[in-house]
Protein backbone atom coordinates (compact mmCIF):
# COMPACT_ATOMS: atom_id res chain seq x y z
CA UNK A 1 0.00 0.00 0.00
CA UNK A 2 1.61 3.46 -1.11
CA UNK A 3 1.47 6.28 1.93
CA UNK A 4 1.72 9.62 1.93
CA UNK A 5 2.47 12.44 4.00
CA UNK A 6 -0.76 14.41 5.79
CA UNK A 7 0.54 16.94 8.53
CA UNK A 8 3.88 15.63 9.02
CA UNK A 9 2.82 12.00 9.14
CA UNK A 10 2.73 8.82 7.14
CA UNK A 11 -0.58 7.32 6.24
CA UNK A 12 -1.52 4.92 3.80
CA UNK A 13 -3.02 6.93 0.63
CA UNK A 14 -6.29 4.41 0.80
CA UNK A 15 -7.50 6.22 4.14
CA UNK A 16 -6.53 9.69 3.04
CA UNK A 17 -8.62 9.36 0.32
CA UNK A 18 -11.16 7.28 1.66
CA UNK A 19 -11.02 10.50 4.26
CA UNK A 20 -11.43 13.20 2.05
CA UNK A 21 -14.15 11.75 0.07
CA UNK A 22 -16.44 11.43 3.44
CA UNK A 23 -15.53 15.16 3.29
CA UNK A 24 -17.10 15.89 -0.09
CA UNK A 25 -19.27 13.54 -0.34
CA UNK A 26 -22.20 15.87 1.55
CA UNK A 27 -21.14 18.49 -1.04
CA UNK A 28 -21.47 16.45 -3.90
CA UNK A 29 -24.75 14.85 -2.72
CA UNK A 30 -26.48 18.93 -2.64
CA UNK A 31 -24.81 20.06 -6.20
CA UNK A 32 -26.04 16.63 -7.35
CA UNK A 33 -29.41 17.75 -5.96
CA UNK A 34 -28.90 21.33 -6.90
CA UNK A 35 -28.55 19.80 -10.39
CA UNK A 36 -31.20 17.51 -11.01
CA UNK A 37 -33.82 17.51 -13.86
CA UNK A 38 -36.63 19.82 -13.06
CA UNK A 39 -40.25 19.36 -13.22
CA UNK A 40 -40.76 17.64 -17.24
CA UNK A 41 -44.23 19.65 -17.61
CA UNK A 42 -42.05 23.35 -17.10
CA UNK A 43 -40.77 24.41 -20.65
CA UNK A 44 -37.65 26.57 -19.06
CA UNK A 45 -34.01 27.53 -20.08
CA UNK A 46 -32.63 23.67 -19.89
CA UNK A 47 -35.35 22.53 -22.17
CA UNK A 48 -35.37 25.06 -25.04
CA UNK A 49 -31.46 24.42 -24.55
CA UNK A 50 -31.56 20.97 -25.24
CA UNK A 51 -34.04 21.63 -28.28
CA UNK A 52 -31.51 24.52 -29.87
CA UNK A 53 -28.37 22.10 -29.77
CA UNK A 54 -30.56 19.92 -31.37
CA UNK A 55 -31.47 22.36 -34.07
CA UNK A 56 -28.04 23.37 -34.53
CA UNK A 57 -26.35 19.74 -34.57
CA UNK A 58 -28.45 18.83 -37.15
CA UNK A 59 -27.65 21.92 -39.64
CA UNK A 60 -24.38 21.27 -38.90
CA UNK A 61 -24.44 17.20 -39.63
CA UNK A 62 -26.72 18.49 -42.52
CA UNK A 63 -29.08 16.49 -40.97
CA UNK A 64 -32.98 17.25 -42.54
CA UNK A 65 -34.96 14.56 -40.13
CA UNK A 66 -33.40 15.86 -37.06
CA UNK A 67 -33.89 19.31 -37.39
CA UNK A 68 -37.63 19.10 -38.37
CA UNK A 69 -38.07 16.51 -35.34
CA UNK A 70 -37.47 19.70 -33.02
CA UNK A 71 -40.61 20.86 -34.60
CA UNK A 72 -44.09 19.35 -34.46
CA UNK A 73 -44.87 19.97 -37.47
CA UNK A 74 -49.09 18.86 -36.94
CA UNK A 75 -49.38 21.76 -34.70
CA UNK A 76 -47.53 24.48 -36.84
CA UNK A 77 -49.19 27.20 -39.15
CA UNK A 78 -48.04 26.37 -42.63
CA UNK A 79 -45.83 23.10 -42.30
CA UNK A 80 -46.07 21.97 -45.31
CA UNK A 81 -44.43 25.16 -46.50
CA UNK A 82 -41.91 24.96 -43.30
CA UNK A 83 -41.06 21.41 -44.57
CA UNK A 84 -40.63 22.74 -47.84
CA UNK A 85 -38.27 25.26 -47.17
CA UNK A 86 -35.81 23.46 -45.07
CA UNK A 87 -35.53 20.81 -47.87
CA UNK A 88 -35.44 23.70 -50.17
CA UNK A 89 -32.42 25.39 -47.39
CA UNK A 90 -30.54 21.64 -47.13
CA UNK A 91 -30.66 20.99 -51.35
CA UNK A 92 -28.64 24.32 -51.88
CA UNK A 93 -26.37 24.90 -49.27
CA UNK A 94 -23.11 22.76 -48.60
CA UNK A 95 -21.35 23.45 -45.25
CA UNK A 96 -23.60 25.58 -42.36
CA UNK A 97 -22.01 26.81 -39.23
CA UNK A 98 -24.66 28.04 -36.55
CA UNK A 99 -24.62 29.83 -33.01
CA UNK A 100 -27.53 30.06 -31.05
CA UNK A 101 -27.27 31.96 -28.01
CA UNK A 102 -30.30 31.41 -25.95
CA UNK A 103 -31.45 35.04 -24.51
CA UNK A 104 -34.32 33.59 -22.48
CA UNK A 105 -36.85 31.18 -22.10
CA UNK A 106 -40.35 30.61 -19.88
CA UNK A 107 -43.99 31.44 -20.35
CA UNK A 108 -45.09 34.48 -21.79
CA UNK A 109 -48.74 35.63 -22.23
CA UNK A 110 -49.69 31.97 -21.01
CA UNK A 111 -47.14 30.12 -24.39
CA UNK A 112 -44.03 28.51 -23.40
CA UNK A 113 -41.28 30.72 -25.47
CA UNK A 114 -37.62 30.97 -26.48
CA UNK A 115 -35.46 33.98 -27.64
CA UNK A 116 -32.20 33.60 -29.45
CA UNK A 117 -29.80 35.53 -30.91
CA UNK A 118 -28.62 33.74 -34.06
CA UNK A 119 -25.53 33.66 -36.22
CA UNK A 120 -25.21 31.45 -39.48
CA UNK A 121 -22.99 31.18 -41.95
CA UNK A 122 -23.67 28.59 -44.84
CA UNK A 123 -21.72 27.70 -48.39
CA UNK A 124 -23.91 27.37 -51.33
CA UNK A 125 -23.43 24.04 -53.50
CA UNK A 126 -22.91 26.96 -56.14
CA UNK A 127 -19.53 27.46 -55.89
CA UNK A 128 -19.33 30.59 -57.70
CA UNK A 129 -22.11 32.34 -55.87
CA UNK A 130 -21.16 33.71 -52.10
CA UNK A 131 -21.48 32.54 -48.82
CA UNK A 132 -25.32 33.23 -46.80
CA UNK A 133 -24.72 35.01 -43.51
CA UNK A 134 -27.62 36.01 -41.65
CA UNK A 135 -27.63 37.36 -37.65
CA UNK A 136 -31.19 37.82 -36.28
CA UNK A 137 -32.84 37.24 -33.52
CA UNK A 138 -35.56 34.59 -33.85
CA UNK A 139 -38.36 33.71 -31.97
CA UNK A 140 -39.84 30.07 -30.62
CA UNK A 141 -42.90 28.65 -29.89
CA UNK A 142 -43.22 25.64 -27.89
CA UNK A 143 -45.60 22.96 -26.88
CA UNK A 144 -45.87 19.54 -24.83
CA UNK A 145 -46.17 16.90 -26.97
CA UNK A 146 -46.12 12.83 -26.55
CA UNK A 147 -42.24 12.78 -27.48
CA UNK A 148 -41.49 15.74 -25.16
CA UNK A 149 -41.16 19.57 -25.96
CA UNK A 150 -40.95 20.82 -29.78
CA UNK A 151 -41.86 23.98 -31.46
CA UNK A 152 -44.61 24.87 -32.90
CA UNK A 153 -43.87 27.93 -34.81
CA UNK A 154 -40.44 29.86 -35.24
CA UNK A 155 -40.30 33.71 -36.61
CA UNK A 156 -38.40 34.71 -38.58
CA UNK A 157 -38.90 31.62 -40.81
CA UNK A 158 -36.54 33.11 -43.37
CA UNK A 159 -33.72 32.60 -41.78
CA UNK A 160 -33.75 29.27 -42.76
CA UNK A 161 -33.53 30.13 -46.15
CA UNK A 162 -30.68 30.77 -48.79
CA UNK A 163 -32.48 34.68 -48.84
CA UNK A 164 -31.07 37.65 -47.70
Amino acid sequence: MALSRFRGHLVPSLTLRAFLACLFLPIGLLVAAQTSKPEDGVFDYRVASERMHQIGDALAAHNQKKMLDAFDLGKMSDAGLFRQQISSFFAQTGSIRVHFNLVEAGTEDGRSVATVDAEMEASLRDDSLTPVRKQTRLHFVAEKSADGWKFTDVEPRSFFSTQP
